[in-house]
């Protein structure tokens, strides 16, 4: 049954970082590195910024198979598919259809978007099921770097920020936010949301000792 919870705490993390996502997107401040770049393709294509990110992702996986030397995880592609279309059900759905020029507005859902995000992705996280091959890619690099999780994360989204400001995506003062501050948060978040990482291990430790 915790594997249940487990498996829906890990959903709602999913969702909750995608809203986040979709948040920072509509501010209107400046698209988060990594959607910079789904962004910057899907204003040059009639494919979806969800879309951009499932095939990007998907590719992402093999990179990450390349790098461990590994098979590459299917299973992941759970999370990709959940990820790519609850952001454009946030995104072109009427949930956030609404005018955000007011700077208030604008500040109020980015700031709500950047805690969402980083809350949404330390969740899903600590959970026992397969992750988001960019969040995976950022483990790896991790280990091989022995770099915090906030280090790794400045890394890897700046890069993505420049791909996505030469892709033309609108890239502002919420992008470099977005790029220095996610991964400090996620890392705090991370920390908090320990207990959710206890649910499972007590669980595989009681298997364990019944055995």
């Amino acid at each position: 049954m915790k594997y249940l919870y487990l498996f829906i705490i890990y959903l709602i993390g999913l969702i909750v970082s995608s809203l986040g996502l979709a948040l920072i997107i509509r501010s209107g401040l400046g698209v988060g590195p990594g959607d910079s770049i789904a962004v910057g393709i899907s204003m040059h294509t009639p494919i979806t910024v969800g879309t951009v990110m499932i095939i990007a992702f998907v590719i992402l996986l093999l990179v990450n198979s390349k790098l461990e030397k590994k098979r590459p995880q299917y299973e992941s592609l759970l999370p990709i598919i959940v990820r790519g279309t609850s952001l454009d059900y946030f995104l072109y759905g009427w949930l956030l259809d609404a005018n955000y020029e007011a700077w208030y507005s604008q500040w109020g859902i980015f700031t709500l978007g950047l805690l969402a995000t980083a809350i949404g992705i330390a969740i899903y996280l600590r959970t026992p099921f397969s992750r988001i091959p960019l969040d995976h890619f950022m483990m790896i690099l991790d280990q091989k770097t022995k770099q915090s999780k906030s280090t790794s994360r400045i890394f890897i989204e700046s890069g993505m920020a420049l791909i996505g400001f030469l892709l033309g995506a609108p890239v502002g003062i919420g992008t470099l936010i977005v790029a220095l501050g996610l991964g400090p948060i996620i890392q705090w978040a991370y920390q908090l949301s320990r207990p959710i990482a206890n649910m499972w291990t007590e669980t595989g430790n009681k298997k364990r000792e019944s055995s």
